[in-house]
């Protein structure tokens, strides 16, 4: 190799002149400069290993609550972490007692400042972080729905509507089935669930009709949220 080439790759030239140096003798292009590589304008420096997302959709599961509890209860003891009735969901069992309540943060420091609300309030209830699946498993009831307790083993469809009378609701949701009875031996008892086109209309109908009574039994109505 000339002294020429051998100057201009010790040298910090530019990869245009090596490159020209090169040809011009015949060899391979290949250069080493000893200039720091600049990233094009246009990249963006990925975040460090330990950074962490604040700013995506986090989800949570609320243990703890009571068995009538209310999304608006729920929300009003979060106070200030920015949820909404649609970011509430509650989890039943096949007898409508509620297992668990889902919840959906618009970011990760809405759920950290969950945790700390809870923490402040005297840890009534605990919260554990869940995931989208979680989230999309459970159906919504809205406040849309109603659950009827203590109504007579033969009562039928059309006495479920005469204790509605009055109310607007979807008269083909009305829904009766069995659960087992609380304690051993007990007899099964029947629950029906009804569906209203608004939560106003649920509500109105659980202020109106909750205690009164179908076939001599009193009933109980609770809005499943």
């Amino acid at each position: 190799m000339s002294g020429i080439v051998r100057a201009a790759l010790k040298s910090k030239c530019t990869a245009s002149v090596c490159a020209l140096v090169q040809r011009s003798h015949g060899l391979p292009v290949r250069c080493f400069s000893t200039e720091t590589e600049q990233p094009p304008l246009n990249s963006t420096v990925p975040p460090s290993f330990f950074d962490t997302d604040h700013s995506g959709v986090t989800y949570g599961k609320l243990l703890g609550i009571r068995k009538h509890v209310l999304k608006t209860d729920i929300i009003n003891f979060l106070e200030g972490c920015n949820l909404t009735l649609e970011d509430v969901k509650m989890d039943y069992n096949r007898s409508f007692f509620p297992v668990l309540t889902l919840l959906q943060f618009p970011t990760r420091d809405s759920y950290d400042n969950a945790i700390r609300v809870i923490v402040r309030k005297g840890r009534l209830y605990k919260l554990d972080r869940a995931d989208r699946s979680q989230w999309d498993q459970v159906r919504p009831y809205d406040g849309k729905t109603i659950l009827i307790q203590g109504i007579p083993r033969t009562a039928s469809y059309e006495d479920v509507a005469r204790i509605l009378s009055g109310c607007e609701f979807d008269s083909s949701s009305i829904n009766m089935f069995l659960r087992p009875g609380e304690g051993v031996g007990a007899d099964p008892i029947k629950l029906v669930t009804v569906r209203f086109h608004s939560r106003t209309q649920a509500m109105n109908t659980y202020i109106a009709k909750n205690g009164t009574f179908c076939l001599n039994n009193r009933i109980w109505i609770h809005v499943i949220q």
